[in-house]
């Protein structure tokens, strides 16, 4: 009995097959393929596209499982459809007579293998293009170098790159250049190649071909942050000169004003330099990581120098590292200002901060002048009352002391209104203490 496992990760499988996700197309030289990456395409529509092709042709297309690509067979030519993150691609495979460089420096044009799809369903496809490359794949049995000249037509002398790849088991050479036809061109000669390396060096050149031009849509929009983040940076100088400025005058009114006004500048420069990262942040990221594709798959070709010609990895570190730099160099800039603004906010908003609490101390000191002033006027009050409260009190025991004159002579009305003054006093004052000690009672019992 086989030994059971427990329950699968939810997404085991589909991790265990992202390795096999996309196979390259089966090539055998000599053939010609030709690659085209589009981008705002929805994968949905061009798989519908593809799909629409087989159709018509009769063919009965090849999907994986999450249809992330589908090969179709035509008849002389081999379609593969992929979906990738930003873009789909498009591979069409196309066997070809045998050709030496001498026979093909004779070619009217350069072999391509889009003549296998029909013109109008190819100009009709979704998306737009952002890389084409045909990739002429031709044996090489001959011993030593290959010559130069005969490629002379098909490639710019000045911009000509190539070596030997993979420990001398063939020779690559293009010049990255888009020709008038829309397309770039690609030499590869097979010296001794099997057929599933053959399959992977047309894959790697593919994806040379397309991530490079994916990692240089962060150039021009390195170009246009840079002169933003220099206006931010210079009103941030700006800004910062005048906070300094600031510490030397004295905390009025006026100054306070202008402080909240430059922290409200630095709020909205805060606000400007998110809005940069927002907008170009994932575009910056996105071009490193293809740039670092791209650097691996040459790696992987193992180069060896043909004559002075320069190399693949020469050609493209020497042109497109210092647009990855610039994008590199845009996404530090970035995070430095908005470090700095952060710090100026934070120096500004401590100044504000202080000069509140002053002016908070400043209130509650004349809070407790007032309430002793008030408690005074208060004190003052309660013997005013005292004094009103006997005045009145006495009166009412003169009243009642003169009817006892005419009923007991012996009593005299003006020594019971003299004897009831300090004791009707004595009276007032005792309780307005005792109703003042329960109110401070009461108070504390709040406070608690």
């Amino acid at each position: 009995m086989a030994p059971r496992l427990p329950a699968d990760h939810p997404q085991r499988l589909q991790l265990a097959a992202e390795v096999h996700a996309r196979p390259p197309a089966r090539v055998q030289s000599p053939a010609v393929i030709t690659v085209l990456a589009l981008t705002d395409a929805p994968a949905s529509e061009s798989l519908a596209a593809v799909r629409t092709l087989a159709a018509a042709h009769g063919a009965t297309p090849v999907v994986s499982s999450d249809a992330a690509h589908l090969q179709v067979e035509l008849a002389g030519a081999r379609v593969k459809w992929e979906r990738h993150g930003e873009f789909v691609t498009l591979t069409v495979v196309q066997a070809v007579a045998p050709l030496t460089l001498v026979d093909l420096s004779a070619q009217p044009r350069f072999p391509t293998a889009l003549d296998a799809l029909p013109a109008d369903w190819l100009a009709a496809l979704p998306g737009r293009t952002m890389a084409c490359s045909d990739v002429l794949l031709l044996p090489f049995a001959e011993t030593g170098e290959p010559e130069l000249q005969p490629m002379a037509r098909w490639f710019d002398a000045e911009a000509m790159a190539g070596s030997q790849v993979l420990d001398e088991a063939a020779w690559v050479f293009t010049d990255f250049a888009v020709k008038d036809e829309g397309r770039s061109r690609w030499l590869a000669l097979d010296a001794g190649m099997g057929g599933a390396q053959t399959a992977r060096v047309v894959q790697r050149i593919a994806e040379i071909e397309i991530y490079r031009m994916m990692a240089l849509l962060g150039f021009p929009l390195a170009r246009a942050v840079f002169p933003e983040l220099n206006r931010i940076e210079q009103e941030l100088e700006r800004i910062t000169a005048a906070t300094a400025a600031l510490h030397a005058e004295t905390n009025t009114p006026a100054v306070q004003t202008e402080e909240q006004r430059l922290l409200d500048e630095l709020s909205r420069l805060a606000s400007e330099v998110e809005r940069s990262v927002a907008t170009s942040a994932f575009r910056f990221s996105a071009a490193q990581a293809y740039w670092a594709i791209v650097r691996a798959r040459l790696a992987e070709f193992r180069e060896h120098r043909l004559g002075e010609l320069r190399t693949l990895s020469g050609f493209l570190s020497r042109r497109m590292s210092p647009a990855m730099d610039s994008c590199a160099a845009a996404t530090r800039r970035q995070d430095e200002i908005s470090a700095r603004i952060e710090r100026a906010s934070s120096l500004l908003r401590t100044r504000v901060d202080i000069a509140r609490e002053e002016q908070n101390q400043r209130l509650l000191a004349a809070m407790e002048r007032r309430g002793t002033q008030q408690l005074r006027l208060q004190q003052t009050v309660e013997g005013l009352s005292i004094a009103a409260v006997t005045y009145y009190g006495v009166g009412l025991v003169t009243y009642l002391a003169r009817p006892l004159s005419d009923w007991w002579p012996v009593v005299k009305p003006e020594a019971v209104t003299a004897l009831a003054i300090p004791l009707v006093a004595l009276a007032v004052w005792t309780v307005l203490r005792r109703m003042r000690a329960r109110l401070a009672l009461d108070e504390e019992g709040g406070k608690r």
